[in-house]
């Protein structure tokens, strides 16, 4: 019967660091697998590995190296059951989105450290943590539900076995307990009394008093390492850095002016409400677009007698945020087409208009069953639009500072290079398009064509 191999002995200064994080790794592994069992399995195969690696890494780098590890075991991948969970909303959200979610609220690593720990970019990172939050009523991600999950993991710490929030000199205590006795302050600082007549120590005991201040030494680090690793610590030593001195204010004159909500003037939307036949086709302006270009002219083959009434322009209900946001994103769409654009669309509807009611209908339904990349393309005016399903995997995912740059480049692209860019599209992978567009922006415009040309045949 062979006796299992016994586990290489720690360091006090890795003892240390795992037992600081033990608690919130202990909760991260419970939340991210859904069972005790498998989170326990999971936190001993990592202290294992990261007790035999750690030596290799800079003390500063021991909390990104073991989160790293930690969710690098395969249990952190799987999806997982809420019942019995300490956190069953976040325990709900998929594997990737959880171990973002919890890097922050349990671990509270920042954005750079988490990234790196979970192998992404800062801005996928980033990504990961407003796609597992719900919407509000803006489209916006509901800092609420956010701020129930910081609460709730709060709790959950508080809750556990492990002490609740373990300040540094409890660190210490459990440091010094792996180490030899050491001396207190008070006998380490006292004079020796004197004896000119003692006979020094022998060999043996030198040695061992060598030995003993090493451990005073690795403890001491020990207790460093804690400090500058907790929350805690780093939120004392970031107060005492940046204190200010406190004065009070001298009182505060009276307002020259004050806001009144009721006044036309201050209405963030007054320049919207003064043009409502503007915000009329702004509201149709991807079927305006598409009726632009289609073959056949707009005509009225069977003329009621008498011609329907355009549509009302929509009115503003500042109730529905929802629609008042739809609002302004059209009109803003409506702006950015060239004035000559807007002419022709205008035109169109005019036409459009004088059909009865059934035709409209029927060309209303005959837009609507387009691909989803028709539908963008012609919310950027008839021009782009024909284009836009040719170009589409090139530059339907841009970063928000680009699209006005890139949109001006679009207008202005011949039709050669419109044709270049669309079969750049089909053969550029996704990886490399970022890449491509920012060399693109930073050409100046003679020399773009010429460009493109060399990047197809390359």
């Amino acid at each position: 019967m062979t006796s299992q191999s016994p586990a290489p002995p720690q360091s006090p200064a890795i003892a240390a660091f795992l037992r600081g994080v033990e608690r919130r790794a202990r909760l991260l592994a419970h939340v991210q697998t859904g069972h005790v069992a498998t989170a326990q399995r999971a936190l001993a195969v990592t202290a294992q590995v990261f007790a035999t690696e750690a030596e290799q890494w800079p003390i500063a780098q021991w909390p990104l190296q073991y989160w790293r590890l930690l969710l690098s075991v395969p249990a952190m991948g799987q999806a997982v059951v809420a019942d019995g969970c300490p956190l069953p909303a976040i325990a709900q959200l998929p594997a990737a989105a959880r171990a973002a979610v919890l890097l922050h609220l349990v671990v509270c690593l920042d954005e750079s450290d988490a990234a790196a720990a979970l192998g992404i970019a800062i801005r996928d990172y980033q990504q990961r943590i407003r796609d597992a939050l719900p919407r509000d009523r803006q489209g916006q991600p509901d800092l609420a539900v956010w701020r129930h999950w910081r609460d709730a993991v709060q709790q959950a710490l508080e809750a556990a076995d492990a002490p609740s929030d373990p300040d540094i000199d409890a660190s210490a205590t459990s440091t010094a307990s792996s180490t030899p006795p050491m001396p207190t302050a008070r006998a380490s600082t006292a004079p020796p009394p004197p004896a000119p007549t003692a006979a020094p120590l022998p060999p043996p005991h030198r040695h061992l008093l060598r030995w003993l201040w090493l451990g005073v030494a690795v403890c001491l680090l020990a207790l460093l390492a804690t400090f500058f690793l907790h929350p805690r610590g780093r939120a004392l030593l970031s107060a005492w850095h940046n204190r200010v001195r406190v004065e009070p204010l001298p009182a505060a004159a009276a307002p020259k002016a004050t806001f009144d909500p009721a006044d036309p003037a201050n209405d963030p939307d007054r320049a919207l409400f003064a043009a409502p036949q503007a915000l009329l086709l702004a509201r149709d302006l991807p079927l305006l677009a598409w009726l632009s270009s289609l073959p056949e002219p707009l005509s009225n083959a069977a003329p009621a007698t008498v011609a329907p009434a355009p549509a009302p322009a929509p009115q503003w209900n500042r109730a529905d945020l929802r629609q008042t946001a739809w609002l302004r994103g059209a009109m803003a769409e409506w702006q950015a087409l060239t004035e000559a654009e807007r002419s022709t669309l205008r035109a169109t509807a005019a036409q459009f208009h004088t059909l009865p009611l059934a035709q409209q209908q029927q060309l209303r339904q005959r837009y609507a069953q387009q691909t989803f990349d028709a539908h963008r393309g012609w919310h950027l005016g008839p021009q782009l639009g024909r284009q836009w399903p040719r170009i589409a995997p090139l530059f339907a995912y841009v970063d928000a500072g680009e699209r006005d740059a890139l949109l001006q480049l679009l207008r202005n692209a011949s039709a050669d290079d419109t044709d270049t860019l669309a079969r750049l599209a089909q053969i550029t992978p996704p990886e490399a398009r970022a890449d491509l567009r920012r060399e693109l922006l930073a050409l100046p415009a003679a020399q773009r064509s010429a460009w493109l040309q060399a990047r197809l045949n390359r």
